[in-house]
C-alpha cells in the first residue's frame, strides 16, 4: 500500500472508529458460511494447546475477542491507533498494538496463526505479495492464515463511511489471483470459500485458508 493511501486509510479509520464498534460490535453480521470458515480456522489452532493467533487489520477487535472466547490465545493489530485504543477499551483482558499488513509487530515465526478478515479490501492487488511474505515470515512452520475479502475486480469508493464525513476506497480482489500470490510465496491452499452477495453487500465475498508447510527434515 503506498505511504500516502495508508495515512489516508488510517486518518479514516481513526475518525470512524467509535462509530465502527458500535455499528458492527460482534460477529452478528457475519453469514453463516463465513463463520463457518473462522470456525474450521478455530479448530484447526485448537488443535495444539496455546497456539498463538494475530488478528491483523482487528479493528475494534470483535474478532479478536471472538477467537479468544473460543480458547485461542490471540491478539490484535491494526493500522489505526484509535482503533487500537477502542479495542483496548472495550477488550481490557486482551493484547492490541497499532502496525500495518506488510510490519507486523512480531518476531520471525512467533504465530501459529493469523486472521486476516477484510483486512487487504484496503490493499491494491500490487500489495499482496509483500503481505504473503510478512505472513509468511510472522508465521510459524505449520501455521496457518485465514483471509477474507470482497471478490471482484476493480474498486469501490465508501462515502459518509459509518456516518461520518470520510471516504474510502475498498479493493475487490479476485480470489485465485490471492490464493496465487500466497502460494506463489509457498503456502498450501487448504479451502476456499466464494460466495454471492446478501442483500446487505454489493459484492460477491470470499475467504482463502492457506497453510505455511512444516520445513523438511
Amino acid at each position: 500500500m503506498a505511504n500516502e493511501n495508508l495515512m489516508d486509510v488510517r486518518s479514516a479509520y481513526d475518525t470512524v472508529a467509535e462509530a465502527y464498534s458500535t455499528v458492527i460490535p460482534d460477529t452478528t453480521f457475519e453469514a453463516a458460511l463465513d463463520m463457518a470458515m473462522v470456525d474450521h480456522f478455530v479448530g484447526h489452532m485448537r488443535a495444539t494447546a496455546d497456539r498463538q493467533v494475530i488478528d491483523v487489520g482487528c479493528g475494534a477487535g470483535r474478532m479478536t475477542s471472538y477467537l479468544s472466547r473460543a480458547g485461542l490465545n490471540v491478539s490484535g493489530v491494526d493500522l489505526s491507533p484509535e482503533m487500537v485504543r477502542v479495542a483496548q477499551r472495550l477488550h481490557p483482558e486482551l493484547l492490541f498494538e497499532v502496525g500495518e499488513l506488510t510490519e507486523l509487530p512480531v518476531a520471525d515465526a512467533a504465530a501459529d496463526g493469523v486472521l486476516a478478515w477484510y483486512s487487504i479490501i484496503h490493499s491494491p492487488p500490487t500489495a499482496l505479495p509483500a503481505i504473503a511474505r510478512e505472513f509468511w515470515r510472522a508465521l510459524r512452520p505449520g501455521g496457518s492464515a485465514l483471509v477474507a475479502l470482497h471478490a471482484g475486480t476493480g474498486h469501490h469508493t465508501i462515502d459518509r463511511a459509518y456516518g461520518h464525513d470520510v471516504q474510502l476506497r475498498a479493493e475487490l480482489h479476485a480470489p485465485d489471483d490471492v490464493a496465487l500470490r500466497f502460494t506463489e510465496q509457498g503456502f498450501v491452499m487448504r479451502a476456499q470459500l466464494v460466495r454471492s452477495a446478501r442483500s446487505v453487500e454489493k459484492h460477491p465475498q470470499a475467504a482463502i485458508l492457506v497453510d505455511k508447510p512444516f520445513v523438511a527434515s
